[in-house]
């Protein structure tokens, strides 16, 4: 073994062993390298592979795209690759069940004695699927050729981590091939700056909640475009709940029938109908294809509010640890993620999605998941004791936890240790409090943690720990505002919250003209009956004889906010959109995009705020756009 191998083994902290986490089928590796162009480290592999000589390289040979029904797709970058993901028409192609090649397809590139026949016949028969890695988008010259496996048990998915093999601070084009011709569309990622760079720059988008059937996803076309390094995703990347058929909306080509006939997915196959569906829309493959992804989940991707042990409070009171290990195993098949997987685990061990990630000298983004662990709602389960709430002493009981205590002590540590200029969270729910009317609007989000929000604001006052920025979703709405460690009006500032709006999910004025109208609303931030408390007491503001409207409440709302809740600078309950974070050496500059409409698959974007926090500051400088 070299010893730039050597160095990608040791690298690989995420588990103890490369190779036992390899074992698992769908950790991603490339099963055979074929070809490679200055990349000596690959030697000693291609080395071991001699049954190269007997394989072919695949030709690709039918129309672009073909057999790709929902595209490509990139993530988790590292200094020196990324994972790349695909899934294959199943009609097309037979794929390998877990039976023909499990861990011994990973084993037999460390152990030279190991029989590689069968990997021969698997790629000559066509059950692998060929990447190819390039510099030049025409891949006129190529970096790197191998095959790994088409995952047939898992939805015929494709996994390949490539971390360890690529250059840092480029641009990678990427493809796959099969044995019968059908080639993916041409894709592309940035590999990281090396560790411990002086990077002067960044650029990093992020969004979150995204109902298929509530719109266009208009608001990730444009982001496409974006000149990016990467972008987040911080959650509901699919919604557990299509809702009744006869609500799903006018909206054209966006309904959706899952598999069990049901209205929320609880099957393997409904959450694989729900990715394989939100995959083909035109505009989040575009995102895929050109930005790698850093991806989390929130509760959508399992079921609305969910918390530990495995609860889904909407569908059941009791735990439902299989329908839980279910969805961890499809957002593992789906997301381009490098965590660690484990097939026979527990539904709170099967995967472990909190990571750190570096930009050199210039920031670290820790991602946490405040789901899989945290604790039930502090005042009773019931819509009214979760959205405009009046409270209760639980919320700050010590006992509680939003974050599990393994992931509490390794989000603390990363904070303390972390030495980038930036001290950036991808973060779900929201993190300053927010009232309305004197009640909680959404003890769902940190409001109903309050004991480990404050333990947070501590160890980063305590620590001296400067540029702390939380990126969050989940709420539909934009805001920019203060981190405190007490919510009033004397408290110390502590770091700046920028939170995204929704790709499509209804926001608050739409969820107050669906609640007006008798609507159901299967994505809206509160849950209906609390929107009809909210409209109701709204109305309540107004003289006898009001005429009233969604805008007419919602403006009422946000001047309620702006006076309860006066660490909230900017707050925008009204657009659909997508956020970008630019990062400097003097400052960070957040730019928030807004689209039109999402009922059309065409949208105009337009700048709704650009504000930026200084080094060294707690503050939020608006640049354009008005604050509220």
């Amino acid at each position: 073994m070299d010893k730039n191998h050597e160095q990608h083994q040791s690298g690989n902290n995420y588990d103890k062993s490369r190779r036992t986490f390899l074992k698992y089928f769908l950790a991603g590796s490339a099963v055979m390298a074929l070809e490679t162009s200055g990349i000596s480290r690959l030697t000693s592999m291609v080395s071991r592979a001699e049954a190269a000589t007997a394989v072919q390289p695949y030709a690709a040979s039918q129309a672009i795209g073909k057999g790709f029904p929902q595209s490509v797709a990139s993530g988790d970058p590292t200094p020196t690759g990324a994972m790349l993901w695909t899934r294959v028409d199943p009609s097309l192609e037979t794929g390998l069940t877990n039976k023909e090649f499990s861990s011994e397809v990973i084993y037999w590139l460390e152990n030279e004695a190991a029989n590689d026949a069968s990997l021969e016949d698997g790629i000559n028969q066509g059950k692998f699927i060929m990447f190819e890695i390039s510099k030049k988008e025409d891949f006129s010259e190529v970096e790197m050729r191998g095959f790994s496996p088409i995952w047939k048990d898992h939805d015929h998915v494709v996994r390949v981590d490539l971390d360890g093999e690529l250059a840092s601070s480029q641009t990678y084009y990427y493809r796959f091939i099969t044995k019968s011709g059908l080639v993916s569309k041409t894709a592309r990622f940035k590999t990281l700056p090396a560790e411990g760079a002086d990077v002067q720059s960044a650029s990093i988008g992020y969004v979150s909640c995204q109902d298929y059937t509530n719109g266009y996803f208009n608001a990730l076309g444009h982001m496409a475009d974006e000149e990016m390094d990467f972008f987040l995703h911080l959650g509901d990347y699919i919604y557990e709940s299509v809702g009744d058929a006869a609500y799903q909306g006018n909206i054209d080509g966006r309904q959706i029938k899952l598999p069990s006939g049901q209205s929320k997915a609880f099957t393997i196959g409904d959450y694989r109908k729900l990715y394989q569906t939100y995959r083909s829309d035109k505009d989040l493959q575009k995102l895929h294809e050109n930005h790698a992804m850093i991806g989390i989940w929130d509760d959508h991707e399992f079921a609305n509010d969910t918390y530990y042990p495995a609860v889904a409070p909407d569908d059941n009171p009791e735990s439902d640890p299989a329908r839980r290990l279910v969805a961890n195993q499809v957002w593992f098949e789906y997301i381009p993620a490098r965590v660690p997987y484990n097939p026979n685990g527990t539904f709170e061990d099967s995967v472990k999605i909190y990571r750190t990630i570096t930009l050199g000298s210039l920031a670290s983004i820790i991602m946490t998941d405040e789901r899989l662990y945290r604790s039930a709602h502090p005042c009773g389960q019931g819509t009214l004791d979760r959205y405009l709430a009046g409270g209760c002493e639980d919320i700050n009981l010590s006992s509680r936890t939003m974050l599990g205590k393994t992931q509490k002590e390794w989000f603390l540590n990363e904070l303390k240790n972390a030495k980038g200029t930036w001290k950036i969270w991808g973060n779900e729910v929201q993190v300053t409090q927010l009232k309305v009317l004197g009640r909680y609007a959404n003890l769902d989000a940190w409001d109903g943690y309050a004991y480990e929000r404050q333990q947070i604001a501590q160890t980063v006052l305590d620590n001296g720990i400067k540029n702390f920025l939380a990126l969050t979703g989940d709420f539909h709405t934009f805001e920019a505002s203060y981190m405190q460690n007490e919510y009033k009006r004397d408290g110390e500032k502590f770091g700046v919250e920028l939170m995204v709006g929704s790709v499509t999910s209804s926001n608050l004025r739409e969820t107050l003209r669906n609640s007006m109208n008798s609507i159901p609303d299967v994505s809206s931030p509160i849950p209906m009956d609390a929107a009809d408390e909210l409209v109701k007491s709204l109305k309540g503001k107004f003289s006898a004889g009001t005429t009233f409207t969604a805008e007419l409440l919602f403006k009422e709302l946000q001047n309620i906010v702006k006076v309860e809740n006066p660490w909230i600078d900017l707050f925008d309950s009204t657009a659909h959109g997508y956020a970008v974070l630019q990062l400097s050496k003097t400052k960070a500059t957040w730019t928030a995009y807004s689209v039109d409409n999402i009922e059309k698959p065409e949208a105009t974007k337009k700048l709704l705020w650009q504000c930026e926090v200084p080094n060294g500051e707690v503050k939020i400088n608006v640049l354009k756009g008005s604050i509220l």
